[in-house]
């Protein structure tokens, strides 16, 4: 058989192909069962914001972290510049529309959900574990969780604020009066184990009480001091949830974690001093599932992700997400203030993940909504 001669063995090497390799598996979320089909289709313009959800990965010392829109056939995207534990999520406004900033320890992230790039956010000098995160617009305000009164993690400056996410540097604000701010030398050898309870932006102010029985005092954003509001602590646990016109939804501590809706307004006495007006409001409504997580949705809607998992080793793959969203209904009789809380639809979810379970080594972390 003849051999073919030197140009034809060139030609026919650059004509093979060479083979490209195979995109590997992206984890994504599976939709397993839809909600009520016969729910009206909202209109564009009525359209729900986006909701997002951080992923941890991993043991709990150590995690790696995750973002994922709530939505069928969304894929996974990886965070590559935080991992440990310590993180706290929080959706921030900027020009081109809410960004995601994560910001726990020495480390910090922000992920552009419209893009999927993420970048190096500015960090804090003074690590904080868990620190609470609350965005006003384009501000982001970092407050210690459990302050600390020895020098470490935790310690001051206990309260914190960015002006814009584009800036690096953080701002120092006055520590809440209900911290450990005036110690005795007696109270420094065994100081109190001081730690947030519960949280909500009301207008602009930003209510905080504490574990312990000292009140609730409020942080005026536009004057930046804090001032106390209130003799009792506030009657719910975590963030409040924003539905519009000063109503809120949180786990109220009485009714053992059940959600509850509160009217609140931080008000002027006629003395000058401020004070917080906050009642909770008669909610007719079959049985409000807070689940894991809640995040607002809108003027008068909400939604709430409950993760069910199984701790059978055997059975971590049938873990899911079940995210209700519920919406505020006025009571039809003028003379009364009763209002109704109606289950609009239920998703569920399961994570299709080629590495991970959506139960341990991965649990939900934060849920955040993308509205613009």
């Amino acid at each position: 058989m003849p051999m073919p001669d030197k140009k034809r063995r060139k030609k026919l090497a650059a004509a093979a192909p060479t083979p490209t390799p195979a995109p590997g598996p992206v984890a994504r979320l599976v939709r397993v069962r839809s909600g009520n089909k016969k729910r009206e289709e909202a209109s564009p313009e009525k359209q729900p914001p986006p909701v997002y959800m951080v992923l941890a990965h991993g043991v709990e010392e150590e995690p790696t972290y995750s973002v994922i829109e709530v939505a069928a056939g969304a894929a996974v995207c990886r965070l590559r510049h935080i991992s440990g534990g310590g993180m706290s999520f929080a959706a921030v406004g900027t020009p081109s529309g809410p960004q995601i900033v994560g910001i726990g320890l020495e480390k910090s992230t922000v992920y552009n959900p419209k893009t999927s790039k993420e970048r190096a956010g500015p960090r804090l000098v003074y690590p904080k574990v868990n620190p609470v995160l609350i965005s006003d617009g384009g501000k982001l305000y970092a407050l210690s969780r459990s302050p600390a009164v020895v020098k470490g993690r935790d310690f001051e400056p206990w309260f914190l604020v960015l002006d814009d996410l584009g800036y690096i540097i953080w701002r120092f604000l006055p520590p809440p009066p209900i911290f450990p701010c005036r110690l005795n030398p007696l109270e420094y050898g065994d100081p109190p184990k001081v730690r947030v309870a519960a949280y909500a932006l009301v207008d602009s102010h930003i209510l905080l009480s504490v574990q312990q029985d000292k009140g609730t005092c409020a942080f005026d954003v536009d004057a930046n001091q804090w001032e106390m509001v209130d003799d009792k602590n506030l009657p719910f646990t975590g963030q409040a949830v924003p539905l519009g016109d000063h109503r809120f939804v949180a786990c109220s501590k009485e009714k053992g974690g059940a959600a509850a809706v509160y009217y609140m307004v931080v008000g002027t006495s006629v003395t000058g001093k401020k004070e917080l007006s906050i009642v909770e409001l008669q909610v007719a409504s079959k049985r409000i599932v807070p689940g894991h997580l809640l995040c607002a949705m809108g003027k008068g809607s909400f939604s709430s992700f409950d993760v069910r998992s199984i701790a059978s080793p055997a059975k971590l793959d049938r873990a899911r997400i079940v995210h209700r969203t519920y919406s505020q209904v006025e009571a039809d009789d003028a003379e009364t203030d009763l209002g109704f809380i109606v289950k609009q639809d239920r998703q569920i979810y399961k994570l299709r993940d080629p590495h991970a379970y959506l139960a341990h080594p991965s649990w939900a972390v934060a849920a955040l909504t993308m509205e613009e």
